[in-house]
């Protein structure tokens, strides 16, 4: 796939044939030489930002922000550090934030707002892993992988229209068509950004003076948590815990640690 920041065009617009969507992913095709791949790209960074400042709010809302001034420093102090290892200090307003939360999770939003729940806190065992982890977040911000999702989706959403236009079926056809895309292009496509997440947090954690190994004790920790019927890594967004594994060592052996 292929993305230079263009505007946000309409679903109106963008349902006027096949030729109009063939142009859409035409112009929004361009390399990311940090990625070493095309991207298609049709929101601007704007738009997202304002996107990732609707979703802060919202969370922020529903979501109970911890009290605990030193979970708060903590986090700000490693969100800190990876932002300036990203080169992205100066690029947003940045807001770090702790959640009280039990799920092992964080994530970072467009227009720098980085989030990380008490149950992850709680479950890695040093700095290092939840370094690790926000460096993983942060690098689907410098990645573009925010963008990049909302365009597929946009993209998808014609392609299906465009097809019941053309072929007929009425809701089992979208249905098929939808679940086409939703599994031989969306989820895949998504498996492959959390690789290049994870392969560019080991970066910026290392970087930012924190030890990226911890990349593989907070994962392995992780799979020791899930329960049992963990679904098939096609049928998921996130990579199969061993083959992630397998491939945080990879890169870290590249990176020339043992």
């Amino acid at each position: 796939m292929c993305g230079v920041d263009k505007p946000l065009f309409s679903r109106r617009t963008m349902l006027r044939g096949l030729g109009a969507s063939s142009l859409l992913v035409v112009a929004g095709c361009s390399t990311n030489p940090q990625l070493g791949r095309q991207q298609l790209i049709l929101v601007d960074e704007g738009q997202l930002s304002e996107m990732g400042g609707a979703a802060w709010r919202d969370i922020r809302q529903q979501e109970r922000v911890s009290r605990s001034p030193q979970l708060n420093r903590r986090i700000e102090e490693i969100g800190s550090r990876i932002v300036r290892a990203a080169g992205l200090e100066e690029r947003y307003d940045w807001e770090y934030a702790v959640f009280e939360n039990e799920q092992a999770n964080a994530f970072a939003l467009p227009g720098g707002k980085i989030g990380v729940n008490t149950g992850l806190i709680e479950l890695a065992r040093s700095d290092d892993e939840i370094a690790a982890v926000v460096g993983h977040e942060v690098a689907h911000v410098t990645s573009r992988h925010s963008a990049e999702r909302v365009s597929q989706s946009m993209l998808s959403e014609v392609g299906v229209s465009l097809a019941q236009m053309g072929l007929g079926g009425g809701e089992a056809a979208a249905a098929l068509l939808g679940a086409g895309v939703q599994y031989g292009v969306l989820l895949p496509y998504s498996r492959k950004q959390e690789y290049e997440a994870d392969r560019l947090g080991l970066h910026y954690a290392a970087a930012a003076g924190y030890d990226p190994r911890a990349a593989l004790t907070f994962w392995q920790s992780m799979a020791e948590q899930k329960q049992q019927g963990q679904p098939a890594e096609f049928l998921s967004t996130h990579p199969a815990d061993a083959n992630r594994i397998a491939a945080l060592q990879q890169e870290l052996r590249a990176m020339g640690y043992s």
